[in-house]
């Protein structure tokens, strides 16, 4: 809090020796000669006076700081979600409910993520009681070489038309993190084994989880699990009564 005259000097002279300091990249030579030594001295004895006397204060201008980076950071990633609807219409992608469907959910995740597995179940209520809802899963291994190894599994099941039952059958599954394990999930399932494990190492799969990953650093998607719905970005786990209210929205 600013209380006295000596205060307001004090800022003042902050203010100037950061704005100095700010401009010393265009001029270093004229930031280096704007104070003599002693003055440089008094100013920075002066700073950390008042940085110690108005903790509170430093603490709000850095919480403020953070909030507006954090603003502008998801304004971007907002702006560059606008790129994307086009690539989210593709119906080739990997899928759940409606093909056709008026609003459509786009999930980022990764199988080894507590919070995605709690997601999917989220997901399928809503595709279950919403008939003209479409999601889209984008695979964004990140956790583990485990996570990377059940993506390839995924996306090699889906060059069969069998991408939901085997994220089902990963998402349920609670076990050994071994490839061998995973691997048996897709033959109980019926799957073309000696076709699954060639298409795991083809460059199509590699070249969509690394997409995936691009389009997320894109739209700020950090960590998992991370939503669109319709033209909005949800970061992070929201529940499903927050999805459901997403949609919503979308369509009104």
């Amino acid at each position: 809090m600013i209380k006295t005259l000596k205060d307001i000097k004090i800022l003042g002279l902050a203010a100037t020796a950061g704005a100095l300091l700010m401009a010393a990249p265009i001029s270093s030579a004229h930031a280096e000669s704007a104070f003599t030594p002693e003055q440089q001295a008094e100013i920075e004895t002066l700073v950390k006076k008042y940085i110690s006397e108005n903790p509170d204060l430093i603490l709000q201008s850095v919480k403020q700081y953070q909030e507006d980076q954090e603003r502008k950071m998801m304004q971007s990633a907002q702006d560059n979600l606008k790129e994307y609807q086009e690539f989210f219409a593709d119906k080739t992608l990997p899928m759940a409910g409606n093909p056709d469907g008026d609003v459509t959910v786009v999930e980022f995740f990764d199988f080894n993520c507590g919070y995605c597995k709690k997601a999917f179940e989220d997901v399928q209520k809503l595709v279950d009681e919403d008939s003209n809802l479409r999601v889209v899963f984008m695979d964004m291994p990140i956790l583990s070489p485990s996570s990377q190894k059940m993506s390839e599994i995924a996306l090699a099941a889906h060059k069969q038309g069998k991408y939901f039952e085997m994220h089902t059958a990963l998402m349920d599954y609670r076990g050994s993190q071994s490839e061998s394990a995973f691997l048996k999930l897709a033959e109980d399932l019926g799957l073309d084994m000696e076709k699954l494990k060639a298409d795991m190492k083809s460059a199509e799969v590699q070249t969509t989880i690394t997409k995936t990953k691009q389009i997320a650093q894109a739209l700020g998607i950090r960590g998992t699990p991370g939503f669109v719905v319709g033209a909005q970005l949800y970061p992070g786990y929201v529940g499903l009564e927050a999805l459901r209210n997403a949609v919503k929205d979308s369509r009104s």
